[in-house]
């Protein structure tokens, strides 16, 4: 029978063998006796992890180094915050993933020493004899430049810099901090180590939105809005100067969740939440019981009243939406809007006066009023029997105006989705500058014809026909549509929380030519432009997209698949069926 060896107390590197039946403890020699594969099996592995270790230190030494010396460097200012965590005041931490295009290790040398990656020399006049010199290399001793002698025994001749090649000092971002932070909107503060102009870009994943740049000063405080509860943002402080160099440091900024009570407004053309611009999805009398799949699909405001009050509604959403109440209902604490009766226009007469609507549903309270119109007020639609002379007072007396059109399932039309976008630019138009919405089509409802069936590529075409048209909401009809399409909407739903500020700005001029399927939108926000163009058709397209005040600029579609260059504001490029292009130009100097 072998004898048990285990774990020896007295030496843990060597084998322990028990005493034997007669008491005997085996000598120190015996703990030696090991085969020779024992010690093949222990000592290769140990050499092979010795020269990789080896190696490795070697490699990681110089960067180990230069950071060692940054930190000791008693000009870098010390950063104020660095994690996520609850505090408004900490808010931040170096973003640990990869910025765009730039790798990570270049981007936390920035966040950490506020060096610009590419800083540039500053450029004076030149000497008299014509030359501008090279770039001169300072040693770390400041009196002594790289080429000349060190030898502390030589006595040479003091050697001035050429002007025209000092390399300017490094800008350097300090302080940064949160002046104030709720779920939609955050104010950002922090210091610049010289007089620069500086600005905040953010979003989701990449660079797709930009505080107002400041004016030149060491001081800076940008807001940046739009932001939706209970979410991770990148955010970017960046500076520069007037000769070119820049610097920029990146962040993560994560937005608390909803409140407990919340009060819902409009100004300028939104809806606004908290007195914050919001852009919500909403779907129509869906119950509590649906309301996890629609909350995961990003459904964040809840309208109806076929499954209870508006309270109870919002007991069952427990902080995870946003909810709408019947107007004709008293208002419940934390609602956000009311809704008037659907599709009012059905049925009041055509001659019907603003003050006579008033009288019908007076305001409740509930705060901004809600309501869905027919189709019949768009002038590709046949009007409403009675005619279409409601429309003045029903805007009159609504806050936010939306509609229903169904190019499937209404009109049950296989290939006619560009009345989408028409439609909602009439909207636009009647309403007079108020928040609009337009519910799209989620599932098969009226024509009966599966070819007719609304497909995750109808609703994705649809949502962004109403958005280039000029919606600053989405709806979806019925609320329980499958879990493609489900999974569409929530990826809408990022893309649009990453614009929402420069989504809910005014329409600019754009335009694709007559008789083009391609439909454009276009909006500018703190010097960058957004151009939306949707094909409309099941069948591929080229246009030719006209955006006048765009002028000679570089965009870049959102998921950075393609770039255009517009030449006087216009630009050519190619669509798939039902194809969906966002660009973004960035500011200019950014």
């Amino acid at each position: 029978m072998p004898q048990w060896t285990g774990w020896n107390p007295r030496d843990p590197h060597l084998p322990w063998n028990p005493p034997t039946e007669g008491g005997e403890t085996p000598g120190k020699a015996d703990f030696y006796k090991v085969p020779l594969r024992t010690y093949l099996w222990l000592v290769v592995p140990a050499a092979i992890g010795a020269v990789l270790g080896l190696g490795l230190a070697h490699r990681g030494a110089a960067p180990a180094a230069t950071h060692a010396a940054a930190a000791a460097s008693p000009s870098t200012p010390a950063a104020r915050c660095c994690s996520v965590v609850s505090s408004s005041e900490r808010v931040y931490r170096p973003a640990h993933p990869h910025i765009g295009l730039t790798p990570i290790r270049e981007e936390l040398a920035t966040a950490t020493s506020g060096v610009a990656a590419h800083s540039t020399p500053i450029t004076g006049a030149k000497q008299s004899g014509g030359s501008s010199g090279s770039v001169v290399q300072f040693n770390a001793n400041p009196r002594v430049f790289a080429g000349d002698s060190q030898d502390s025994g030589t006595a040479g001749p003091t050697v001035a810099p050429d002007p025209t090649t000092i390399a300017a000092p490094p800008i350097q971002i300090s302080d940064v901090h949160t002046v104030s932070l709720g779920p939609f909107s955050a104010t950002i503060a922090w210091h610049t180590s010289e007089a620069v102009s500086s600005q905040v870009a953010y979003g989701l994943d990449s660079q797709t939105l930009w505080s107002a740049a400041d004016t030149p000063s060491t001081e800076h405080t940008a807001v940046v809005n739009g932001l939706a509860f209970d979410a991770t943002y990148r955010l970017w402080v960046e500076a520069s100067a007037p000769d070119g160099r820049t610097a920029a440091s990146p962040f993560l900024l994560t937005t608390p969740g909803l409140p407990a009570q919340l009060t819902g407004g409009v100004a300028g053309g939104s809806f606004l939440v908290d007195n914050q611009p919001y852009f919500p999805f909403m779907v129509w009398a869906a119950c509590p019981g649906s309301y996890a799949p629609l909350l995961t699909a990003g459904i964040d405001l809840f309208m109806g009243k076929d499954c209870g009050s508006a309270t109870k509604q919002l007991d069952a959403l427990s902080g995870h939406g946003l909810v709408v109440g019947d107007a004709q209902d008293p208002a419940a604490d934390g609602e956000v809007g009311s809704f008037l009766p659907d599709e009012w226009d059905t049925f009041l007469p055509n001659d019907i006066g603003a003050d006579t609507v008033a009288k019908l549903v007076p305001p409740n309270g509930g705060g901004p009023r809600f309501l869905t119109l027919t189709n019949h007020f768009y002038s590709h639609a046949a009007p409403l029997p009675q005619g279409r002379g409601m429309y003045p007072a029903l805007v009159q007396n609504a806050d936010v105006l939306g509609f229903d059109l169904y190019p499937l399932q209404n009109w049950c039309r296989y290939d006619d989705f560009g009345h989408v976008f028409e439609a909602q630019k009439e909207l636009v138009q009647l309403t007079g500058g108020k928040p609009t919405f337009q519910w799209i089509e989620a599932r098969g409802m009226d024509c009966h014809d599966p070819t007719l069936n609304p497909t995750p590529a109808t609703v994705h075409a649809e949502t962004w026909l109403a958005i280039a048209g000029g919606a600053h909401a989405i709806a979806y009809f019925p609320y329980d549509f499958s879990a493609d399409i489900g999974a569409q909407i929530a990826i809408d739903k990022r893309t649009i929380e990453s614009l929402v500020p420069a989504l809910l700005e005014p329409n600019l001029t754009a335009d694709a030519g007559s008789g083009s399927s391609v439909k454009v939108g276009a909006r500018e926000h703190n010097g960058a432009f957004y151009v939306i163009a949707v094909n409309g058709s099941r069948e591929s397209a080229t246009a030719t997209i006209d955006v006048p005040a765009l002028g000679d600029r570089r965009l870049v579609s959102l998921d950075g698949t393609r770039a255009v260059t517009a030449s006087s504001g216009t630009f050519t490029d190619t669509f798939g069926p039902l194809e969906v292009h966002v660009y973004v130009s960035a500011p200019t100097g950014s």
